[in-house]
């Protein structure tokens, strides 16, 4: 008799999918396992978030799975939309692969020009790789775009040094430069 394809004979019960707050503690602890990198630990819990109920985690920990068995086997991840190119960018961003990081939101912006969380993860990019003008300027778009990135910003550890740093400054904190 053929086996279920994931390990368990046909006489094991499934585990239960996790609810809402495990699955984003397995994807949490996911992705510290991948960050160091390793990758079979880090598949089999982004598989355990993947079943959960919040879609958007599921559809990343999908997502980061098949990363980590592309990585398994050597191979650079296919990414077929601008939300994998994201996905892979922010991984990225983690290993602090600033260049490869950017390339990948530069395909997913191109795929998806009006996508606010782009810019705003160029910008921290910009801002790790010194180059604070740049940041401002994709911080200011994604202010454009969805002005509660503004608050985001602010309240992102990520920015707390950088955001204190012109141009960004003035961009982040506009009330300070006010005259009265």
């Amino acid at each position: 008799m053929a086996g279920r394809g994931d390990g368990r004979s046909p006489e094991q019960p499934a585990e239960p999918a996790p609810d809402a707050a495990e699955q984003a503690r397995c994807f949490e602890q996911g992705v510290r396992l991948f960050q160091a990198r390793d990758f079979a630990a880090a598949r089999q819990i982004f598989q355990r978030a993947a079943c959960g109920p919040a879609l958007e985690i599921a559809h990343a920990a999908r997502q980061r799975a098949r990363m980590c068995e592309q990585r398994l086997a050597g191979r650079e991840p296919a990414l077929a939309s601008a939300e994998d190119h994201y996905n892979y960018a922010v991984l990225l961003l983690n290993e602090r692969r600033w260049e490869q990081a950017e390339a990948h939101l530069q395909k997913a912006l191109a795929e998806n020009p009006a996508g606010d969380h782009l810019y705003y993860a160029l910008a921290l990019c910009r801002c790790w790789r010194g180059d604070f003008p740049g940041a401002a300027q994709y911080m200011r778009r994604a202010i454009e775009l969805q002005p509660s990135n503004l608050i985001a910003a602010r309240n992102d550890p990520d920015f707390a040094w950088f955001a204190q740093q012109p141009p960004l400054a003035e961009i982040l904190n506009p009330e300070r430069n006010r005259t009265p």
